[in-house]
């Protein structure tokens, strides 16, 4: 059976509060069962930042879009894919699409560009327009 985790399906990340987006950015990582190195990888931090983080120092406005744009992502694919793998399957299928290039979204997303985040998210949220 799938994870069920919801997430606020519209996050503005600057009035957010840093530790509950930090929290929900951790929660779906794990339900994704992706390892700190992964997480830090998809943040543009070093692991050990990471682990440190109790919140997002400074409220880095870089940081909190990753976090808010790969929450909403996950939400997204759960909207738009849903089934026996829902989110945690589509980030792991390889994907024909255009943007994904025949990779798995999550390989995408793991060389650490902001604008595969973005590609991502804007890719789910036309998937669940036109359904």
């Amino acid at each position: 059976m799938p994870h069920v985790l919801h997430v606020p399906e519209q996050i503005n990340p600057h009035e957010a509060d840093e530790a509950l987006l930090l929290s929900a950015f951790r929660k779906v990582a794990a339900a994704l069962a992706i390892p700190i190195p992964e997480q830090a990888a998809i943040l543009g931090v070093s692991p050990s930042t990471l682990k440190s983080w109790k919140t997002i120092p400074g409220r880095d406005p870089d940081k909190l879009d990753r976090m808010a744009l790969f929450i909403g992502s996950f939400d997204l694919a759960g909207q738009a894919f849903p089934g026996e793998r829902g989110a945690e399957g589509w980030f792991r299928r390889p994907n024909t699409e255009p943007i994904f290039d025949g990779k798995a979204p999550l390989d995408l997303l793991l060389q650490g560009r902001f604008e595969a985040l973005l590609r991502t998210y804007d890719y789910l949220q036309a998937c669940v327009r036109v359904w």
